[in-house]
């Protein structure tokens, strides 16, 4: 199973897919999941591998959505018996466990997301020294233009030569760069200014750049994706060279994926990504149980109330007045 995963793991790093890996750091029994146990949560909320039975797996997996979202890692303290006056260490996580096992799990969470693409249209001194900085920084990079080579471009991950190929590689995590300096202007960054990317830039002189944005309207593109088109591109820091403003273009840049991250994780702690499972509480234990794999449910006056074993259910079911209202679906 570990090797398993571990390929598995492997298999999603080459495809650039986000996953989280969770891993059993500590136990106290009793518990069925034991140290090193692991698991791979997708971004879609599927689950493989191993860290605890009906009450731990829920509230993995909830925990690996919000960490893809937030991209920090956490470690989880599921337990019976949390110290109401013991203040969390940051990046610990408490999770009261009111499972009959009263076991508890020390659980750690990490998120693998694929690197930021940094795509770099045009084969210019510009572009070039974007590639190279890019690079040295950490971000994936693709450079692409007719004359585009890896010679040209050592630093680059990818090379592609027509924009209908660039276009294809185009995600949310893509930042965009038109750094053709006067050579097709308008075809790179029309290519690109309808796109999931979450950064685009133009680099260009004013006159160019008004003539550019000019024609992008006049063939139909909207004001809302022309705004979207930092420009003119990166910080101000008086940059003169191809250097220094490639340098104020990637500052620029970690500027806008770091403030995306800051306001991911100032979102109230409810919150998970739109693509996490639907929640409810079992009113009988108190711990988070999937709605769409729940085996134990009962409806009681047109509402499902939804349990995390046999045993909480039948305890619902033989005096429900007991337990309506006492607990709050999420």
């Amino acid at each position: 199973m570990f090797d398993d995963l571990l390929d598995q793991a492997a298999d999603l790093r080459g495809r650039g897919e986000p996953f989280v890996l969770a891993t059993v750091v500590a136990c106290k029994p009793p518990t069925s999941a034991k140290p090193g146990s692991k698991a791979i949560i997708g971004a879609d909320g599927g689950f493989i591998g191993w860290v605890g039975g009906s009450c731990a797996q829920p509230v993995v997996t909830s925990e690996a959505l919000k960490a893809l979202q937030d991209g920090q890692p956490r470690l989880l303290l599921l337990t019976p018996n949390p110290d109401p006056g013991v203040e969390p260490l940051e990046g610990v996580v408490t999770v009261p466990m009111t499972c009959q096992s009263e076991g508890t799990l020390e659980i750690y969470v990490e998120p693998f997301l694929p690197k930021p693409e940094l795509l770099i249209i045009g084969q210019s001194p510009m572009a070039r020294s974007l590639a190279t900085l890019g690079k040295a920084l950490g971000f994936s990079v693709c450079a692409c233009d007719p004359a585009a080579t890896k010679e040209l471009f050592p630093d680059a991950d990818t090379v592609v030569e027509e924009l209908d190929a660039l276009k294809a590689r185009i995600g949310p995590r893509s930042l965009a760069i038109v750094a053709t300096m006067g050579h097709y202007d308008e075809e790179a960054l029309g290519a690109v200014i309808d796109s999931e990317a979450c950064y685009i830039a133009l680099i260009a002189s004013p006159k160019r750049g008004k003539a550019v944005f000019q024609y992008l309207s006049d063939k139909g593109v909207s004001p809302e994706d022309l705004q979207r088109v930092k420009y003119p591109a990166g910080l101000n820091i008086g940059a003169v060279t191809a250097e220094e403003i490639a340098l104020s273009i990637l500052a620029e840049i970690v500027q806008v994926i770091r403030s995306e991250g800051d306001a991911a994780q100032t979102e109230p702690s409810g919150q998970v990504s739109e693509a996490a499972p639907l929640e409810a509480t079992d009113p009988v234990c108190g711990m988070t149980v999937s709605t769409a794999d729940a085996r134990y449910f009962s409806t009681n006056n047109g509402d499902t109330f939804y349990f995390c074993c046999i045993r909480c259910k039948e305890t619902f079911d033989q005096e429900p007045s007991k337990y309506i209202g006492q607990r709050s679906t999420d």
